[in-house]
């Protein structure tokens, strides 16, 4: 049965991190073994989503050992998670073959493996976590393992960035901790179906929410705010990336902040969101989110010179827009439809895809910014020149995932931005955000040419003459892992419909979670139902949870 093959999403990235420990010093396995592993995932991802999308939006659930939720362990996947597993492993995938070729020999003996193993095992468990408390599990391993790859080159630029970046994270990890016990001392459950369905009777006229529900929405929002790298909260990104191996910093870059992004989605729209006046603070408080992170952070990626960088900031500029989309899925009300779909679910499709599609892109930004310092020996737009002469293949490579960020029709990044503008025209007050969108787009536009033009375009500076390239059969890895992302990309972009179903299927779910807290709770436990939960002993039925149909 499909539900109880979600559990390898964790069991596979677990045991190959351990069995990379021993393989510490035999690289050549251990590569090997990386990409078993990250090739499972995938196909196994893919093959989730399309068998969730055939069953018509069904949320397949997993009760670890057999116990029922809200009191057992719930592992989850939705189309959301399906879709976000789907574009992580690839992401993974990617940056390890990449990093074949650019990691030093003596570095990628530095536990390397294991870590980029338990990353993603952090990564996944957080994707599918039913619960608030293994949320913050998986926060923390991902976190632990991404402060080790942080500073495993053990330089001084690294170690100095490294610091603040683990003292945020930390300081943000015992927010979060915090922000789980009083939603515990308030609600009595952690588990995010039994939250959501108490929200959803307490809308619907049962017992009313806390007093301090208002302050703990706030407190949430501040910890995956800062995870995610929002507006003000995003200080410790651009010093942070562009200091690692840049496999690694490709991977942090599509990866991380999507993570924090996820879980506002996840949480908000679900459970921190709810009642007229929370919603509108909350609602009102992630649209001024949004424009900020959008407009200043492309201010950010223009006025810098150095290749990693500009991609580094354009990290935040885009997260912008998926902030937008979720502003849109909080803050739109009424009958308003796009194409027979809701408006809030219509922003949340748009949200979605965007993420999908900017995991994939970022990171080939980052590997091809990669191959560029080994063809030029900078990452610095005033020592680097004439490489579309050195590398023509590069300049393809980069041409194509620079213009699929800008979204240039018809690229990927053109229908994530277009769905979640067209959403924005639609809730009053967040045309705004519209206009913002589309300026940050002809900004990011900027930035991206500034790159081709002095990186490609421009003739060779005399500093550079010198500079002897890496010879092109010690770059395969590298190009192999920047092409996989790239036709990854175009993918997305000219055949972005089937993918769209299924992200049009993750909004509608996330606005109306009856069919999420149907399938982890079970089939008589509908949203304002306030009948008691059917009693069930450990090992009852919940282990394979019944496919439900989104409403549509």
């Amino acid at each position: 049965m499909p539900e109880h093959l979600i559990i390898l999403f964790c069991v596979i990235p677990l045991v190959a991190g351990l069995v990379s420990v021993a393989l510490v010093n035999q690289p050549r396995l251990a590569r090997l073994l990386g990409v078993v592993s990250f090739s499972s995932t995938l196909v196994l991802a893919v093959g989730m989503a399309v068998h969730i999308y055939r069953a018509g939006g069904a949320v397949l659930v997993s009760q670890l050992g057999g116990w029922p939720a809200p009191f057992g362990i719930s592992i989850v996947c939705d189309s959301l998670s399906a879709l976000l597993l789907a574009a992580s492993s690839m992401v993974a995938l990617a940056s390890f073959i990449h990093s074949f070729g650019s990691l030093a020999p003596e570095t990628e003996r530095r536990y390397f493996h294991p870590l980029i193993q338990l990353l993603m095992f952090g990564v996944n468990l957080s994707f599918l976590t039913g619960d608030l408390f293994n949320l913050f599990v998986g926060f923390e391993i991902m976190l632990m393992a991404s402060y080790a790859l942080l500073s495993i080159g053990a330089t001084h630029r690294q170690l100095t960035q490294a610091y603040k970046y683990v003292l945020l994270n930390v300081l943000a990890s015992t927010l979060f901790l915090m922000g789980a016990g009083m939603t515990y001392g308030m609600f009595g459950t952690l588990n995010i179906a039994h939250l959501a369905q108490i929200v959803a009777d307490a809308n619907a006229g049962g017992p009313p929410l806390p007093t301090g529900f208002p302050a703990l929405a706030v407190l949430m929002l501040l910890v995956f705010g800062l995870k995610g790298a929002f507006f003000p909260l995003w200080f410790w990104l651009p010093d942070t990336y562009y200091t690692v191996p840049i496999a690694i910093g490709g991977l942090f870059a599509g990866m991380l902040t999507k993570v924090g992004v996820y879980a506002v989605a996840r949480t908000f729209l679900l459970i921190f969101a709810a009642g007229d006046d929370v919603r509108l603070m909350i609602g009102g408080l992630i649209a001024v989110s949004a424009v900020f992170t959008m407009f200043l952070g492309v201010l950010g990626a223009v006025s810098h010179h150095e290749i990693r960088r500009i991609l580094s900031v354009h990290v935040i500029s885009q997260v912008g827009y998926m902030v937008f989309g979720i502003a849109v899925g909080i803050l739109a009300t009424g009958g308003e439809t796009i194409n027979g779909i809701s408006l809030a679910a219509f922003g949340l499709a748009g949200c979605v895809f965007y993420m999908i599609q900017h995991m994939v892109v970022k990171c080939a930004l980052f590997l091809c910014c990669g191959l560029m310092e080994r063809m030029g020996g900078s990452d610095d737009l005033d020592k680097i020149g004439g490489l579309v002469r050195r590398a023509p293949w590069l300049g393809v490579l980069f041409f194509i995932a620079a213009m699929s960020l800008v979204g240039l029709p018809p690229l990927s990044g053109f229908f994530g931005k277009l769905t979640i503008i067209q959403a924005g025209w639609g809730v009053p007050g967040l045309w705004v955000l519209s206009l913002f969108g589309l300026a940050t787009g002809v900004l990011t536009l900027l930035s991206m040419l500034k790159i081709w033009s002095y990186g490609f375009w421009n003739p060779m500076p005399d500093a550079a003459a010198d500079f002897t390239p890496t010879p092109h059969r010690q770059l395969k890895a590298g190009y192999v892992g920047a092409a996989m992302l790239v036709v990854v990309a175009l993918g997305l972009g000219f055949a972005a419909e089937p993918v769209y179903q299924v992200a049009f299927v993750a909004g509608e779910q996330l606005v109306d979670p009856t069919a999420y807290i149907s399938a982890v709770l079970g089939p008589d436990a509908w949203a304002g139902d306030e009948t008691p939960l059917p009693a069930q002993a450990p090992g009852a039925a919940t282990a394979a949870a019944p496919h439900v149909e989104a409403t549509p």
